[in-house]
């Protein structure tokens, strides 16, 4: 879970997040940071979400939930 969380940390450009992180409430939030995230759970963790699945997620325990990190 610890890289999990660096590699979110990384795509958002923020210090660290944790499982209650609202990633969309992080400064500097845009659509790039968006497509970070779908990039890395396609790429990592073999993942892929639709735009609608992605809308559906607010925190990083959703994202990690997809990705399958405990």
């Amino acid at each position: 879970m610890q890289e999990f969380l660096a590699k979110v940390a990384g795509i958002l450009e923020v210090p660290s997040v944790d499982a209650a992180t609202d990633f969309r409430a992080t400064d500097g939030w845009c659509s790039l940071k968006a497509f970070g995230l779908l990039v890395m759970l396609d790429q990592d963790y073999g993942k892929t979400l639709s735009i609608e699945g992605f809308l559906g997620l607010r925190t990083v325990a959703d994202l990690a939930a997809v990705a399958g990190v405990a």
